[in-house]
């Protein structure tokens, strides 16, 4: 897949751009990462210009993360609570696992952005849950975004020809990170349900 969009990136540019990381956004499984690292450098190599390579990437993330946002705020706990997940999320754990959200919002948000795609979907989706106040959101995605945006697209741009090396190896540090968060996750859930917290159809 990633042969074809580098391939396709050279012909429709900002507007592909923007496409891959609207659905990454979303959770579609994209190598939307790798291909913000390949127009920094292409753009490097002078294919693309720089600002709108940054500014469509950007946009991309913030629109589509605002609008998984504020679904979620306004039908998120209708919905689950339709397919059966009305009294886990009214449940005592989950609403210290919300309360425990809200005040690390900033590390959560800001860092999921780094860890990977994949997470990020599921922290948008948990701040629309929590009501993280919207101008906190708006603050905290846009910071995230800029220094994800930033980070890969700079690598791309510095590294140049380089950059499948500098990416692979950003990449299986991502990995590392993201699965050991996973584990985290796991254990405390399995935790959680020795205690007695189970997720029962409504």
């Amino acid at each position: 897949m990633l042969d074809f969009l580098l391939s396709s990136l050279l012909v429709w540019k900002y507007a592909l751009l923007f496409g891959v990381v609207s659905f990454a956004a979303f959770g579609f499984p994209i190598p939307a990462t790798a291909l913000v690292v390949a127009a920094g450098a292409f753009a490097a190599q002078g294919y693309f210009d720089v600002f709108p390579v940054f500014a469509s990437a950007m946009a991309a993330a913030i629109v589509w993360d605002h609008a998984a946002y504020f679904v979620s705020r306004r039908y998120g706990k209708y919905a689950f609570a339709k397919i059966g997940f009305a009294k886990a999320l009214s449940s005592d754990r989950y609403l210290a696992l919300e309360s425990k959200f809200q005040r690390h919002s900033s590390f959560a948000i800001i860092g999921s952005r780094f860890v990977g795609t994949s997470l990020v979907p599921a922290v948008n989706i948990l701040s629309g849950l929590s009501k993280i106040p919207v101008k906190r959101f708006f603050t905290l995605v846009v910071a995230g975004e800029f220094f994800y945006v930033s980070l890969f697209g700079g690598l791309g741009y510095l590294f140049g020809d380089q950059w499948q090396a500098i990416f692979a190896i950003v990449r299986d540090v991502g990995w590392i990170v993201a699965v050991s968060i996973g584990a985290v996750v796991t254990l405390a859930v399995l935790r959680y349900r020795k205690r007695g917290w189970r997720f029962r159809r409504g």
